[in-house]
């Protein structure tokens, strides 16, 4: 897909903590992934919009990527009266991202367009004489020379294999599942592994160890008395389609009901948020259950959750454990392209068992806010839709709570660090800070896979900024990093 996953994702705009890339530049080695020298590639790909635009020291204007604060909110301003009764500010979550909460800034452009990968940067050139796109192409294998050296790429398309040689250098983009699977299948990788499945090894690297991923959970429906959500038969009318047509505005404009967006720390990281919370006003009508299991692959969970509630007011919270300590991996399933790679992300499987306690703390203040504060306990009157399944630890318990979130597991699809970015000599290293593969030359990776550390933050902008940021590897002379 041209755009890959912005192309399909809640569009969600959020940089990170400043801590998540001060941290990849310990990792690395290499002070440019330093907040301090990223946020101008941050900077220089918004064309921000949004409800902080006259902020220009934290935010950029003049860039490709439409940056927009959503504009339907229903119920937000209770939200925030709530999180204000527990002491959380109200700030921009793109800035230093203290603990609070803001409005959602989602990559639109005018409320009416997605504003991907594809139509921010691909798009607007589709003429150059030097660029070409083959879709429906599979690259199969990167081709080395006797010294290791990329020198060109097969594919395939339409049934047939082509090859194409390349001057300068190999660049992988195929997102962190494809990238490690299209590395061990031209010989980069776990040797052992590799040998398991008939390929012969070529440089000895972690590729698909350290998968990191976000693990989530919905917490709520909370079933509201007023109308105060996003209800699609209420909402959709001739009116909210004009409003949407001329001026961006009104209920078509929102991303799947997401309005709000909070980040909180738990008892085990004070100082640095690792728990994020997106606000969803999505109210429950015929058809909810199954739209919310389709999207996260639940089963029948949602449906059978709120069979019972259907043309009610609601506001939902995807509670995500924005700093997970958990690690799975991705493995070969053969030395066939064309199978789909052994995925095991391994949630919730840290040896403290941290990652769930961490959880546990988030559901419960979730549930505190909606259903304890003025603002929506008493003046919402916010209820939470209980999971009977769990019911027989006790309702609001934190055994409850854990079995809330493990039934069923979710995740953001944010899945990165399988090509993990680190220092020469370290063992979970595979590409160096300049983001080329260790013990090859003329190849790197530039995708989410290079993250030494997940971020507390949807991760769209940050691979977008190393993307962005890789104009400057460019100008360092290649050398082999072995």
């Amino acid at each position: 897909m041209l755009g890959g996953s912005s192309a399909t994702n809640f569009m969600i705009y959020m940089r990170g903590n400043p801590k998540d890339f001060d941290r990849w530049a310990n990792i690395s080695g290499d002070s440019r992934w330093r907040y301090s020298n990223v946020k101008k590639y941050f900077k220089k790909m918004e064309n921000y919009h949004g409800i902080y635009k006259n902020d220009t020291k934290w935010h950029g204007k003049n860039g490709p990527l439409t940056v927009e604060s959503v504009n339907f909110a229903p119920g937000l301003k209770e939200v925030f009266e709530a999180v204000n009764e527990w002491g959380y500010k109200i700030l921009d979550l793109n800035t230093e991202q203290e603990e609070g909460f803001s409005t959602l800034d989602a990559t639109q452009n005018r409320g009416r367009r997605r504003a991907s990968s594809y139509s921010a940067y691909i798009e607007p050139i589709l003429g150059r004489p030097n660029m070409r796109i083959l879709r429906y192409s599979h690259v199969t294998k990167i081709h080395f020379d006797s010294e290791l050296k990329a020198r060109g790429v097969y594919f395939a398309r339409n049934g047939t294999t082509f090859y194409v040689p390349v001057k300068k250098e190999v660049i992988v983009s195929g997102g962190t599942i494809n990238s490690a699977q299209l590395l061990m299948l031209s010989g980069i990788g776990p040797s052992k592994h590799l040998k398991s499945v008939g390929i012969q090894p070529l440089v000895d690297l972690p590729v698909g160890r350290n998968l990191a991923d976000h693990s989530m959970t919905v917490v709520g429906p909370f079933i509201l008395n007023r109308a105060a959500s996003l209800m699609l038969p209420r909402d959709v009318s001739l009116k909210s389609l004009v409003d949407f047509q001329v001026y961006g505005q009104g209920p078509l404009t929102s991303p799947m009901g997401l309005m709000g967006i909070g980040v909180t720390s738990t008892s085990s990281s004070p100082g640095w948020p690792n728990l994020l919370h997106v606000i969803d006003s999505m109210g429950i009508f015929d058809g909810f259950g199954p739209i919310i299991d389709g999207m996260f692959g639940s089963g029948s969970h949602y449906t059978n959750l709120v069979q019972n509630f259907s043309g009610l007011d609601a506001h939902s919270v995807l509670l995500t454990l924005g700093k997970p300590k958990s690690r799975g991996f991705i493995e070969l399933r053969d030395s066939n392209p064309f199978s789909k790679p052994i995925i095991d992300p391994q949630y919730y499987s840290d040896e403290k068992n941290q990652d769930m306690l961490d959880m546990i703390e988030g559901y419960e203040l979730i549930v505190n806010l909606y259903e304890k504060s003025k603002a929506l306990g008493r003046k919402l009157g916010a209820r939470l839709i209980e999971v009977q399944s769990c019911a027989k630890y006790g309702v609001k318990t934190r055994a409850y709570y854990e079995c809330a979130i493990r039934t069923p597991i979710l995740h953001l699809f944010h899945p990165v660090e399988t090509c993990h970015m680190g220092k020469i000599g370290d063992p979970n290293a595979v590409v160096d800070s300049q983001l080329r593969v260790i013990g090859t030359k003329g190849l790197r990776v530039i995708d989410a896979s290079v993250m030494p550390e997940i971020t507390n933050a949807n991760t769209n902008a940050p691979t977008i900024m190393i993307a962005g940021s890789r104009l400057r590897f460019n100008k360092t002379k290649l050398q082999p990093q072995l």
